[in-house]
């Protein structure tokens, strides 16, 4: 092949235009633009508009909501009765709640994919009707396009991102051995650590909307927020730089982990290991008893949920008396699903698939600050700062604990189970003391006719 030969100047033009998409992310992240990618955005929906076509499920369930109130025993004989005899209309009200919950139930629905209204041309969409000719061809295309120009794209600089975050994390590893206290020095550190996330950004072309930057979290305080994925830790820390707390892995996301340690004091344990929760406690406590050290960015519902609702806020973090800065994270899922399903799908398959999703779309709200109430335990102060994460983000305000998610949790799920129990047992003797009172009045009102 000559210099001269077409296809090589149609090489050497797509080799160029394939340089400079990755020279124009690099710098995107080293500056902070984001020139192109709302308008990259809105050809996306103008597409969507004019070849996509709504999702109909076959299927639709009302929302059943607080079900345990609506348990009622449609029966005029005494519960002394009811345990000698039984009739079929004595257990349709709870079969009725019963079906309800199988079929609209609010834990599993949390930890699967939702579905999208509105078909967007990727191939992980489950689509209820036939697709035409026309359809499958515009398939087809979006493949090539995702995997092929996407993802060539952004995995040169999705390594680059990581060889950045290996790179600056040994130098300032060896310059806290040399200059610990340094002022300049920590704030290098975290403009490389904010860079190194908005690099990782660029890998999804994630476009983040962040509002009231007024309230983003200080050093020496605490962020909590909702947890979808964990690319969650990279739509926060695009203008701030964290003390992340997290759970101990293996594999590639191990590697990330111990890259990270390596120049900045990040809090990773084991969840089995009661030594270990110890531990946390303690070092947040010191962490924050420091006003200079970066704030700490802890997801306290443990585990990912599919960006629908918030699971219950477990109380670690809120007995520190530190102020808290809530933070909502809403995902657009027209364009990609962000949700990480940790039981289903190994880390790398997952980054795969959002690297060959259209666009990660993310909105960051910052809520304003607030700190424990006087007599208000920390519970109630999780609860309270969970509510308004909910509200905010208008996401549902769920009661269960994320970890019933996870294997071997059999004794929680126990434990719900005797809850449920009780509560039926609860209901059967007010509606035994209902059929006894009625039972009583209706005798004195036979003797007064008497």
């Amino acid at each position: 092949m000559s210099f001269h030969d077409p296809l090589f100047k149609l090489f050497q033009v797509g080799f160029t235009f394939w340089l400079g998409l990755i020279a124009y992310s690099f710098i995107s992240a080293l500056f902070n633009l984001c020139i192109f990618r709302k308008t990259y955005l809105e050809i996306l929906r103008y597409l969507y508009r004019l070849l996509g076509f709504k999702i109909r499920s076959s299927f639709q369930a009302n929302n059943l909501e607080d079900r345990r109130g609506s348990l009622s025993v449609p029966r005029t004989r005494s519960f002394a009765t009811f345990r000698h005899t039984f009739k079929i209309d004595d257990a349709c009200s709870f079969v009725t709640d019963g079906i309800g919950v199988i079929v609209d139930d609010e834990v599993t629905k949390s930890f699967s994919t939702e579905e999208v209204e509105e078909w967007n041309f990727l191939t992980r969409t489950q689509v209820h009707v036939s697709m035409s000719l026309k359809v499958e061809l515009l398939l087809l295309l979006s493949i090539v396009f995702r995997f092929g120009l996407f993802f060539f794209v952004r995995l040169p600089i999705g390594i680059v991102s990581l060889l950045w975050l290996l790179g600056t994390m040994c130098v300032f590893s060896v310059l806290n051995s040399v200059c610990p206290h340094s002022p300049l020095k920590n704030k290098a550190e975290r403009y490389c650590s904010i860079v190194c996330c908005r690099l990782l950004a660029q890998t999804f072309s994630a476009v983040i909307s962040i509002h009231n930057p007024e309230n983003r979290a200080k050093l020496g305080t605490v962020c909590v927020a909702n947890h979808t994925t964990p690319v969650d830790i990279i739509m926060v820390a695009q203008d701030n730089c964290f003390t992340l707390v997290g759970q101990k892995h293996g594999g590639f996301t191990g590697l990330i982990q111990k890259a990270c340690s390596l120049a900045q004091r990040h809090i990773w344990f084991e969840r089995k290991i009661a030594d270990d929760r110890h531990m946390v406690a303690k070092r947040l406590k010191e962490h924050i008893s420091q006003p200079s050290n970066n704030p700490i960015l802890i997801f306290p519902e443990g585990t990912c949920i599919n960006n629908t609702g918030v699971f219950m806020f477990k109380k670690g973090c809120f007995e520190l008396g530190a102020t808290i800065h809530p933070v909502v994270i809403k995902y657009r899922r027209e364009f990609a699903d962000p949700f990480w399903n940790s039981q289903k799908e190994g880390l790398l398959m997952y980054v795969f698939s959002l690297m060959t999703s259209w666009a990660v779309v993310c909105e960051v709200y910052y809520l304003e600050p607030t700190t424990i109430q006087e007599n208000e335990t920390a519970i109630e102060f999780a609860q309270r700062v969970k509510a308004n994460i909910c509200h905010h983000g208008g996401l549902v305000d769920l009661p269960w604990d994320g970890m019933i998610k996870r294997p071997g949790n059999e004794s929680y799920l126990r434990k719900m189970v005797e809850e449920e129990r009780k509560a039926y047992c609860e209901v059967l003797e007010l509606a035994s003391d209902g059929v006894h009172v009625a039972t009583q009045s209706s005798d004195s009102e036979t003797d007064s006719e008497q």
